[in-house]
This record gives C-alpha cells, sequence and structure tokens, in this order.
C-alpha cells in the first residue's frame, strides 16, 4: 500500500508543481513547449531540429509546429545545412536571446520559491530518489518487464 501512496502523492506534486510553472511560463506569452526550445537554444547553441525534438520528447509534426510559433514570434531562425538538405539547424535570434535572458531569472525564482521549503539536504536526497525511480522505470519498459 505504501508504494501506492508514493505514487499518487508523487503525481499530486508533479501536479501542483507543472501548474505553477506552466502559469508562470505563460505570463510572459509562450507555453512551457516553446520555453522549453528556447531554454534547450540557450544553454546548448544552435542545434539540429531533430535533436531539439528528440531532447524535449516531441514527435516532429509537433516538433515543426513549435518552431513555426517560435520563428512568428522573430525568436528563433531556420538554417538550412550545406552538406544535407534535409537537416534544418535551429537558432536563437538575438531578439530571442535578449526576450529568454529577460524572463528566465525570473522563472528561476519561481522554482526557487518552490523549493525554498526544503533545505540542501533534502533537495539532493529528492533529486537523488526521483532519478533512481525514474531511471529504473525507464530500464524496466525497455526491458518490457511492466
Amino acid at each position: 500500500m505504501n508504494d501506492l501512496k508514493a505514487v499518487a502523492i508523487m503525481l499530486r506534486a508533479t501536479h501542483a508543481l507543472e501548474n505553477i510553472l506552466r502559469k508562470d511560463i505563460e505570463s510572459y506569452g509562450i507555453n512551457s513547449t516553446e520555453f522549453g526550445v528556447l531554454e534547450y537554444l540557450y544553454h546548448k547553441g544552435s542545434q539540429p531540429m531533430q535533436n531539439i525534438g528528440k531532447k524535449l520528447l516531441m514527435a516532429n509534426s509537433s516538433m515543426t509546429y513549435v518552431i513555426d510559433q517560435l520563428y512568428k514570434k522573430k525568436h528563433v531562425v531556420r538554417l538550412k545545412n550545406p552538406n544535407d538538405k534535409r537537416e534544418i539547424t535551429i537558432d536563437l535570434t538575438p531578439s530571442g536571446t535578449t526576450f529568454f535572458e529577460s524572463i528566465f531569472e525570473h522563472h528561476k525564482q519561481t522554482v526557487k520559491k518552490v523549493f525554498d521549503i526544503l533545505n540542501t539536504e533534502e533537495l539532493v536526497t529528492l533529486t537523488t530518489l526521483l532519478k533512481k525511480v525514474g531511471y529504473y522505470s525507464q530500464d524496466l519498459l525497455e526491458k518490457e518487464l511492466v
């Protein structure tokens, strides 16, 4: 029974955290998927569109839509690979970089506020345990043991 209780608590906590983060991100005029793309490009630099989709666990069609939306907002550009016409690299525009920098500090403060209830040791323990459960769950799925 403790296993089921742990799952229920983890799902409720995840739902509450997602709602806080979604509200924060949407206050900037973008959605959480667009934020994820901007954050990934900001920290990793220009990337093939396929890499972004894999990192954010998105289908190619969904990725195309998100990139289209960010392109319309002038946050990203598409660059064709001269050596491989099939590959499209996505990069932040200068205004996309400025936009992301203007919102990221506030977003970090929102995340910090959520986790201020935990001391450093508790946060490390939480992170370790979530990784342990997450990696093990993924392993069970890949081995088709569930």
